[in-house]
């Protein structure tokens, strides 16, 4: 009986000391964060978008709406160095890489859609943190960062007016955004411990430093970042070619994420949130990790093949070398979809959070649940084909990198 009382004892204060410590680490983190968030209050479009910030979440955090997250991969040079090119050789900020995260309101499905660089688009007449005012424009998308910018150092304007540009794109409201650059891209891979990636063919590309044999491997910060970056000596060269070598990068980083024990493991996960966040520029509302960790916690235990990461259908502009056009009727659809808050449109090609290759069935052909095609990242190294071509591609093992134990 003493046993049994003193092992109790021993017990519950291990459990009070786990609780108390991860109370302080949280406090502490939470008290540390505040520097990096953006608040582009009165930034942005001039009309027919939202161009206040929105302050704090509600008090429930993000739980029973919908949301829709921009994240913005800035190619400044800025503030990291020479190791990726002088800023006064490589003048200002573009958004390198765009991904729009639709997190549904029921937690069941997140759906990525990856906006091309090149694409042509109306960038709306945008507010500047100076308060000069650009003018609207038609350009390639990722010259809105630069528009909105005056400089290398002026984030938030760029940034304001990137989600001005998207919001006009899309018809949906961006309700948060995070932006990275080069330095803190390898700082999140390093936070999450390295990243499992297979990579299907060597990579040896000076420009983006990138040197990788091909196979199944754990890429650390700079290996990833490079990876991400590599373009012109991998395919065609081609930015749409890169954007489905990035989705896969992204769906493997969302399984490492949420591969973590939020539950056993409170101090560690905050640590990781920490590290992550401070190398991120994010909106007010991300800038916390209550309202970080609550989402974290809402879509832990989300099925892996409701990951989807889908290109925005485009096809090459016929008139111009390089630049790509919106598809229509597709991409409309798929705007519409993710605004209605429900599946991706049939036919629609996506690469799901396993890193599998599928097609959204038509339920009116007959089509057996579970038998989408799956294989290989899709090709994206070419404009997206029409919807439902009926191509098909050859089964290949989910999830066998990393090796069994390798996590």
């Amino acid at each position: 009986m003493v046993v049994a009382r003193r092992a109790s004892t021993v017990l519950v204060a291990a459990v009070l000391m786990l609780a108390s410590t991860a109370w302080f680490v949280y406090r502490g983190f939470e008290s540390d964060l505040g520097g990096n968030a953006l608040d582009i209050s009165g930034l942005g479009a001039q009309s027919g978008a939202r161009s206040t910030e929105g302050g704090d979440p509600p008090s429930d955090s993000f739980a029973g709406r919908a949301l829709n997250v921009l994240l913005v991969g800035q190619d400044g040079r800025h503030g990291q160095g020479d190791s990726f090119g002088s800023e006064t050789d490589i003048e200002g900020m573009r958004a390198d890489t765009t991904m729009l995260v639709h997190v549904s309101a029921d937690r069941s499905r997140i759906q990525v859609v990856s906006i091309p660089r090149d694409l042509k688009t109306d960038i709306p007449s945008c507010t500047r943190s100076d308060g000069s005012v650009s003018g609207a424009t038609f350009d390639r998308f990722n010259a809105a960062f630069a528009i909105g910018s005056n400089s290398q150092e002026d984030v938030a304007s760029g940034i304001a007016c990137t989600r001005a540009t998207v919001e006009h794109l899309s018809g949906l409201p961006v309700d948060e955004f995070a932006v990275v650059d080069f330095t803190g891209f390898e700082a999140m891979i390093e936070a999450l411990g390295g990243v499992w990636l297979d990579v299907p063919e060597d990579v040896h590309d000076v420009e983006a430093q990138a040197f990788l044999s091909a196979g199944c491997q754990k890429l650390d910060g700079p290996s990833a970042l490079g990876y991400a970056r590599a373009r012109k000596s991998l395919g065609d060269g081609t930015d749409l070619g890169r954007i489905g070598r990035q989705q896969t990068l992204v769906a493997a980083i969302f399984r490492e994420a949420l591969s973590k024990n939020y539950v056993t493991d409170l101090p560690a996960v905050l640590s990781f949130l920490k590290q992550t966040l401070a190398s991120l520029q994010t909106s007010v509302g991300l800038s916390g990790l209550n309202a970080d960790l609550g989402l974290l916690l809402s879509v832990a235990d989300i099925d892996r093949a409701s990951i989807q990461f889908v290109m925005m259908p485009n096809h090459y502009d016929p008139e111009e070398e390089g630049p790509v056009l919106a598809s229509e009727p597709e991409s409309s659809a798929l705007w519409a979809a993710l605004a209605s808050d429900s599946g991706l449109p049939v036919g629609t090609a996506y690469t799901d959070g396993h890193g599998a290759a599928q097609v959204v069935p038509d339920p009116e052909a007959g089509t057996a649940p579970g038998s989408a095609q799956s294989g290989a990242a899709p090709d994206t190294a070419t404009p997206s084909a029409p919807p439902g071509d009926g191509s098909t591609q050859p089964e290949a093992p989910v999830d066998s990198c990393p090796p069994s134990g390798g996590q």
